[in-house]
C-alpha cells in the first residue's frame, strides 16, 4: 500500500514536469572517462558540467561519467578537479544520440617544473573531490590513501576522519563511535550492504574482520537522505570493495604482498600478513572479475589492570572519599588468525550494469588470561586465576545488483544477504584462593600501585588452593536478507532548471539466535558431593601430585595447591612498566586436563549445590533468545538543480520495524534447585511494531568557484538493542530484586541540523568547517528503581512490590548533542624544490552533549515513624563514548620513489560509565598515539618495500573514576613494527 502511494506520487510529479519531461525520451547523452594525462589513472569525483546549464554529473571510482537527458544542441563541457587544471571541450549532441568524450587533465604545478602527482597527493585529491561532489556532508578515504597509511583493518582507516572516536580491544581498533554516539548508533555497509551485527547484545559491528587491503575506498556519511536506511544517529560507514580493471600494459591487474611483524610486548616476530589478488576484464571489457585472498596473524596481547571502588560513607552534596574494593591484574596473550576472501564480478550492459559481490571473513582467536585478584575487606580474599577462551567469527556478505536505463526512467534492483556468526566452542576457567588473606591491613584509599605491593606481600602460596572451576560455550548468529528497488527519472524544465525524481522501497528480514551454556564446580566440596571422587581421578592421571612438595591426600582432605600448577618454563615479561608484579605462571595444559577429568567424572551423576561440577541451569537459560525483525521502508524525493550553483533535495521516508523475540522468564532465579530439576521459568514471545514518517531536506549552494555551503534538516532513528527488548525477566527472591526487559521500548528519534562550509582551490586544497546539532527524543537509558505497582510491568508477579528494579526506559527528556568539525587537506606543490612533496591532513572535532540520566533515591522522613519514599529524578552528564575533543594529524612527504608519513591521533577523555554518585562515574583518560610509515619504490614496475611503526609512544587505554582519578582499567599493548614487500601491477 505504501509503495502504491509513492508510485502514484511519482506519476503525478512526472505529469507536473510537463512537456520537458516527455522531451527527455528523445534527448541525447554524453559519457566518457576523466583520467590523469600523465599516468592514465582515473580521477574519481571529477565534476563534469555543461557550461551555462545545470546539467552535469561526477565521475565514479573508475573515472567514468554519464550525463543523460541532454537536449539536442551544441555545448561546451567543462571538467574540474581539485589538483588539476580545468578543461573545456565543445560537443554537439543529437536527438537520441550517445556521444563519447574522454578528458585527460593536467596536474597543476609550477611553471617550468615537471609535474608528478605522487601516491599520497593522488589519494588526497580523490578524497577531496569525492567530498565536494557529494550533496551530503561526508568524508572519504581513497584507495591510494588507504595503502599509504599503516592501518591494519578498516576501523583504523576510518578513525583518521573528523568526528570519529575509535573503540579499541587488544590494541586494535574494532568499532566506530561517530560524532559522540556509541558504536551501535552507526551503520556499517560493505558496497552498500548493511552488515549483520556481530554482537550478542547490541547492533554494533566488529570491523577488525575487514582488512584495509580489501578496500577501494571508504565513505563516511554524516547526514541522511530519503533513499538511505534511516536507522542511525552517528554516521554511515560504507566500505567499498575493489573492482576488476586492466593494468597499464593491457594485462590483468595483479597484486602480491608479504609482511612480517615485531611485537614489543611479547618480544616476538611471529606476526605476518600475506595477500594476493588478480583482476581482469573480458569480452571487450564488459565482464570484470576480481579475486583477492588475505591471510593474517595478529598478536593482541595486553597487560591489564582492573580496579573496583566504593564510597565508605557517602553523603549528598559533599565530595566523598573513595576506597578500593578489589584490584585485578591480567596478563592476556591473545592470538588472532584472519582469513579474508573477496570475489567481485560485474557485467556492463548498454545503459546498465550487473554486479555480484561476495565477501567472506573468518577469524580464529585464542586468549589465555593469567589473573591475580586482591579482594580487600570485608571479602579479604586473594585469588589467582587462569582462563582460556577460543572463538571463531565468520562474516559473509553477498550482493546481486542490477541497474538499467530505460526509455523514461532508471531502475536499480538489489538483493543482498549478510550473515555473522560468533562461536565460543568451549572456554574454561580456574581460581586458586587464599581465604582469609590478611588484607585487613591494606588501606583501600591508597594509590593502587601501593595497594598491589602491600597485598602481594600477603600471598602465602602453599595455602592457595584450586577452589572453583567453570566452563562455558556459546553461539551467536545473525542474518539479514534485504531486497530493494529504486526508480528515478530526470527532467529538464529549462537549460537552467533540471532535476530528478526518485522513489523506492526496501524490505529486510533479520533473524537472530543466541545460546549460552555454562557449568561451575567447587573442588573444596565434601567427598559426598563428588570432589573426593574427582580428586581420585586426577591423582590417578597424575600420581606425582601425591609426592612432596605437593602431598595431596587421596581422600580429598587436602585440596589442589597452586604450587602443583606452576609452569617452570614460563616467566612473565615486565608488566605495565614494572609498576605491578605477577607471580606463579599457571600451567595451562595441566589445568585444562584437570578440568576435563573433573567434568567427565561428574557427567551423569546426581548433581547437588556446590558439587565438584554441575551445569549452571540459570546462567545456561536466562540469556538465551531467538527472534526476527522485519524492516520495511518507502521514500520519495526530488533533486532540483537551479543553475550550476544551487541544488535543493526535499523528500520523505516512511520506515517501520516489526520485532518478534522469544526469551526466558525466571520467577525465582535465586532458588537452589538440584540439577536436573529446572528452575521455574517460561519462554515468552512478544511482537512489537513502530513506524515513523521522516521528512528530510538538503541544500547545496556554491556562490563562488572556491566556496560551497551545504545544509540539511534530517530525521533518523535508533532502534533499541535487541538484548533490551527480549521479553526476559529475572526475579531473585533472596535479594528482593528483579531485572525486567522493557520490550515496549520506542526507537530513539533524532532531528538533525547540519551546516558545512567548504573552501577549496588548487592552492588551499580543502578547508571545511561543519557544525551539527542533534535533538534526540526517547533516548534509551538503563534505570535502577523500585517497584511501586507491579501491574505496570507485564509479567511481574504481584508479590514483587517494593523489589528493586533494573530495566531500560525511554528518557522523558530530550538529549541535545552538538559539535564542530574543522578539516584541512592540502599538499604543497607550489613550494620550492623538494618541499613540494609535503602533504598535510589535519582535523579537529569538538563535541558537547547534555543527557539526563534517570535514577531513584530513597528519602527518609525525619519525623516518626521515619517512613521511606522512593523519588525518581535524574542527573546530567555526557553521553557514553563521547570525547570532548578529537585531533588527527598526518604529515606526509613524497620524493621520487620515496614516501614517508608521520601521523598522530589525540582523543580527550571519554565518558565511559554512569553512576548515581559523581565520584564513581568513569572516564577514559586522554589518548595520544603516534604512528609512522616509510616506503620505497624498487626498480621494477609496482614493486615496493615498506616499514610501518604503530603506537610509537606506547599509548595505553586508561579508564579512571572521577572521584580521585584512580584507574578502573589500564591496558598496555606496546609498539609494533611491520616490514613488508608489495607488488601491485595496476
Amino acid at each position: 500500500m505504501l509503495m502504491k502511494k509513492f508510485a502514484a506520487l511519482f506519476v503525478a510529479l512526472s505529469i507536473v514536469a510537463g512537456p520537458r519531461l516527455a522531451r527527455c525520451g528523445s534527448a541525447g547523452r554524453i559519457s566518457g572517462r576523466v583520467t590523469d594525462a600523465q599516468t592514465g589513472e582515473p580521477l574519481p569525483g571529477a565534476n563534469v558540467l555543461i557550461v551555462g546549464t545545470s546539467i552535469g554529473g561526477s565521475t565514479d571510482l573508475n573515472g567514468a561519467f554519464t550525463i543523460t537527458n541532454v537536449p539536442q544542441g551544441s555545448y561546451t563541457v567543462r571538467v574540474s578537479y581539485i589538483g588539476y587544471r580545468n578543461f573545456e571541450s565543445s560537443v554537439r549532441v543529437g536527438s537520441g544520440e550517445s556521444t563519447n568524450m574522454n578528458f585527460k587533465l593536467e596536474a597543476v604545478g609550477v611553471k617550468g617544473r615537471a609535474v608528478v602527482v605522487t601516491a599520497q597527493a593522488s589519494g588526497q585529491n580523490a578524497a577531496i573531490n569525492e567530498e565536494l561532489s557529494s550533496n551530503q556532508i561526508m568524508n572519504a578515504v581513497s584507495a591510494a590513501r588507504i595503502r599509504e597509511l599503516p592501518d591494519q583493518n578498516a576501523a583504523e582507516s576510518v578513525a583518521r576522519l573528523p568526528g570519529v572516536y575509535l573503540v579499541r580491544q587488544g590494541g586494535e581498533g574494532t568499532q566506530l563511535a561517530v560524532r559522540g554516539m556509541e558504536p551501535q548508533y552507526s551503520q556499517v555497509l560493505i558496497d552498500g550492504v548493511q552488515m549483520a551485527s556481530t554482537s550478542s547484545s547490541n547492533r554494533s559491528v566488529n570491523l577488525s574482520m575487514i582488512s584495509s587491503s580489501s578496500l577501494s575506498g571508504v565513505q563516511l556519511f554524516k547526514t541522511a537522505m530519503p533513499d538511505m536506511d534511516a536507522a542511525f544517529l552517528g554516521g554511515v560507514a560504507n566500505f567499498q570493495l575493489r573492482e576488476a580493471k586492466r593494468n597499464h600494459f593491457g594485462g590483468p591487474e595483479v597484486g602480491l604482498s608479504a609482511q612480517g611483524s615485531y611485537d614489543q610486548l611479547q618480544s616476538s616476530y611471529n606476526n605476518y600478513k600475506l595477500g594476493g589478488s588478480i583482476g581482469d576484464r573480458f569480452f571487450g571489457s564488459r565482464l570484470g572479475i576480481f579475486v583477492q585472498g588475505i591471510v593474517q596473524r595478529i598478536d593482541l596481547t595486553s597487560d591489564t589492570f582492573g580496579g573496583s571502588y566504593y564510597l565508605p560513607a557517602p553523603e549528598f552534596g559533599k565530595k566523598n572519599a573513595v576506597d578500593m574494593s578489589s584490584l585485578t591484574l591480567t596478563y592476556a596473550p591473545s592470538e588472532q588468525q584472519l582469513y579474508d576472501a573477496t570475489v567481485v564480478m560485474d557485467y556492463r550492459l548498454p545503459g546498465g550494469k550487473i554486479d555480484f559481490m561476495n565477501f567472506l571473513s573468518r577469524g580464529l582467536t585464542n586468549t589465555q588470561d593469567r589473573i591475580q585478584s586482591y579482594d580487600l575487606p570485608p571479602s579479604n580474599q586473594i585469588s589467582f586465576g587462569a582462563s582460556f577462551s577460543p572463538s571463531v567469527r565468520n562474516v559473509v556478505t553477498n550482493l546481486l545488483q542490477y541497474q538499467q536505463d530505460f526509455l523514461l526512467f532508471k531502475m536499480g534492483l538489489k538483493l543482498s544477504n549478510s550473515y555473522s556468526e560468533y562461536v565460543n566452542p568451549g572456554s574454561w576457567s580456574a581460581d586458586f584462593t587464599q581465604n582469609p588473606a590478611g588484607l585487613n591491613v591494606v588501606p583501600g584509599g591508597e594509590n593502587p600501585v601501593l595497594i598491589a605491593r602491600t597485598a602481594a606481600s600477603k600471598v602465602v602460596l602453599p595455602t592457595m588452593d584450586l577452589s572453583s572451576i567453570g566452563t562455558s560455550n556459546s553461539l551467536n548468529q545473525s542474518e539479514e536478507i534485504t531486497g530493494s528497488i529504486d526508480l528515478s527519472r530526470k527532467f529538464v524544465l529549462s537549460d537552467v532548471v533540471t532535476g530528478k525524481i526518485k522513489l523506492g522501497g526496501m524490505y529486510r528480514q533479520t533473524g537472530r539466535y543466541y545460546n549460552y551454556n555454562s557449568g561451575t564446580g567447587d573442588l573444596n566440596a565434601s567427598p559426598a558431593e563428588g570432589a573426593g571422587g574427582a580428586l581420585a581421578q586426577v591423582l590417578q592421571a597424575y600420581p606425582w601430585m601425591t609426592k612432596p612438595p605437593y602431598s595431596i591426600a587421596s581422600n580429598g582432605a587436602q585440596p589442589f595447591p597452586i604450587t602443583a600448577y606452576d609452569d617452570p618454563g614460563f616467566r612473565y615479561p615486565t608488566f605495565l612498566g614494572g609498576n605491578y608484579s605477577l607471580m606463579v605462571p599457571t600451567n595451562f595444559p595441566l589445568l585444562a586436563q584437570t578440568i576435563g577429568i573433573v567434568v567427565n567424572y561428574m557427567r551423569g551423576k546426581q548433581y547437588v549445590i556446590a558439587s565438584a561440577y554441575s551445569p549452571n541451569v540459570y546462567a545456561s537459560g536466562a540469556g538465551d533468545y531467538s527472534g526476527n525483525e522485519y524492516r520495511s521502508a518507502g521514500y520519495v524525493m526530488a533533486t532540483l538543480n537551479i543553475g550550476p550553483r544551487i541544488t535543493i533535495i526535499p523528500g520523505v521516508r516512511y520506515q517501520a520495524l516489526r520485532t518478534s523475540y522469544t526469551g526466558s522468564r525466571y520467577f525465582d532465579a535465586s532458588e537452589l534447585n538440584p540439577y536436573p530439576g529446572a528452575l521455574p521459568h517460561q519462554d515468552t514471545t512478544i511482537a512489537q511494531y513502530h513506524g515513523y514518517w521522516l521528512p528530510d531536506v538538503t541544500l547545496r549552494y556554491g556562490p563562488l568557484s572556491w566556496f560551497q555551503v551545504r545544509g540539511s534538516y534530517t530525521n533518523t532513528l535508533a532502534y533499541p538493542d535487541f538484548s533490551a527488548i527480549i521479553p526476559r525477566i529475572d526475579l531473585f527472591t533472596g535479594s528482593r530484586s528483579i531485572t525486567w526487559n522493557n520490550y515496549a521500548l520506542k526507537p530513539a528519534h533524532s532531528q538533525n541540523y547540519d551546516l558545512a562550509l567548504s573552501f577549496y582551490s588548487n592552492a588551499i586544497g580543502l578547508f571545511a568547517v561543519d557544525g551539527f546539532l542533534k535533538q534526540i527524543d526517547n533516548f534509551i537509558f538503563s534505570q535502577s528503581s523500585f517497584i511501586t505497582n507491579p501491574s505496570l510491568y507485564p509479567g511481574v508477579p504481584a508479590f514483587a512490590n517494593a523489589y528493586s528494579l533494573s530495566t531500560e526506559v525511554n528518557d522523558n527528556y530530550r538529549v541535545n548533542l552538538w559539535g564542530t568539525e574543522v578539516d584541512w587537506e592540502t599538499h604543497f606543490w607550489y613550494l620550492p624544490s623538494v618541499l613540494s612533496g609535503l602533504i598535510l591532513n589535519v582535523n579537529y572535532t569538538h563535541i558537547y552533549s547534555g543527557a539526563k540520566y534517570p535514577y531513584t533515591v530513597t528519602e527518609k522522613s525525619p519525623v516518626y515513624p521515619f517512613t521511606s519514599t522512593n523519588v525518581d529524578t535524574f542527573y546530567t552528564d555526557r553521553l557514553i563514548d563521547q570525547p570532548d575533543d578529537i585531533v588527527n594529524l598526518s604529515l606526509g612527504y613524497d620524493y621520487m620513489g620515496f614516501s614517508a608519513i608521520a601521523s598522530m591521533i589525540f582523543q580527550s577523555n571519554v565518558f565511559s560509565g554512569t553512576n548515581f554518585w559523581p565520584e564513581l562515574r568513569s572516564y577514559k583518560s586522554s589518548y595520544l598515539r603516534w604512528d609512522a610509515v616509510v616506503k620505497q619504490d624498487l626498480p621494477w614496475p609496482g614493486l615496493q618495500v615498506y616499514l610501518d611503526l604503530n603506537d610509537l609512544n606506547g599509548a595505553s587505554d586508561i579508564y579512571v573514576i572521577q572521584g580521585d582519578g584512580f584507574p578502573t582499567s589500564e591496558s598496555a599493548y606496546g609498539t609494533t613494527a611491520d616490514v613488508g614487500i608489495r607488488w601491485d601491477l595496476e
